[in-house]
């Protein structure tokens, strides 16, 4: 359980978990493939790392990360996809990614710091996006006490990151950290557009074989546009409810 869980109402962290799960989950698959990486690609030249047999993520290559997507997505799905095809949907974030990698490497997090930094994204509070004026004064004025709440716990883990980071010499700097934090949310942004959320994952590491045919139709659907159903389709009226929903 997080430690501020209840300082702040679930309806403030349910907000925080929808405006920050993308960047969550590309910090989770970084620190992953960081702390599970084999060999040190920093020295080699790029044309080193790109070999169709491998099956280790590549920090520098994102050629290299595009052959594994493939290679894990045909065995998730028990079917040949082509690199073309993977290339034309996932080469954009996959090449983000890949640059997102090599600089959280670069970073060299240790554990407690990647637990302040994820505290940290994850409180990284913005208003929402609905009317205002539709907001009375008296719920208004609770929302800005739990931005304030919200700022003072991510103040906190800022301090704490600080002191770590004090302990380490060789570590990494709170100023590196803070300057990459943007390139986070910009690779989120990628991630959301796409819509492709299953990538960091598969990149990141080997999913076991899926035999069930029950089990692989509900994959084939989330790996969308990989794989089309009419299911997948959604009507105008769903996109106005969601649209209001999610205010």
């Amino acid at each position: 359980m997080l430690p501020f869980y209840h300082d702040l109402p679930v309806e403030v962290h349910t907000h925080l978990l929808t405006q920050r799960w993308a960047e969550l989950v590309l910090l989770s698959a970084c620190f992953y493939a960081a702390s599970t990486r084999v060999s040190n690609q920093d020295s080699l030249p790029v044309s080193s790392t790109t070999t169709d047999d491998s099956e280790e993520v590549s920090f520098v290559d994102s050629s290299v990360n595009l052959q594994l997507l493939q290679k894990r997505l045909c065995a998730v799905m028990g079917k040949h996809i082509p690199l073309e095809h993977v290339n034309k949907e996932a080469s954009p974030l996959v090449e983000k990614f890949t640059a997102l990698l090599h600089s959280f490497s670069r970073l060299k997090i240790t554990l407690e710091a990647y637990v302040c930094l994820k505290a940290i994204t994850l409180l990284h509070y913005t208003p929402h996006s609905c009317d205002e004026t539709a907001i009375d004064v008296k719920e208004s004025m609770v929302r800005s006490v739990y931005v304030r709440r919200v700022s003072l716990i991510q103040d906190q883990f800022v301090k704490a990151l600080q002191i770590h980071l004090s302990q380490h010499e060789n570590g990494a700097r709170l100023t590196d950290i803070l300057t990459w934090l943007p390139m986070l949310h910009s690779a989120s942004s990628v991630l959301l557009h796409s819509k492709m959320f299953y990538v960091p994952f598969l990149i990141c590491k080997n999913p076991k074989q899926i035999n069930s045919d029950n089990r692989s139709a509900e994959v084939r659907t989330i790996l969308s546009p990989f794989s089309c159903h009419p299911s997948d389709t959604i009507t105008d009226d769903e996109e106005e409810l969601n649209a209001t929903s999610s205010c």
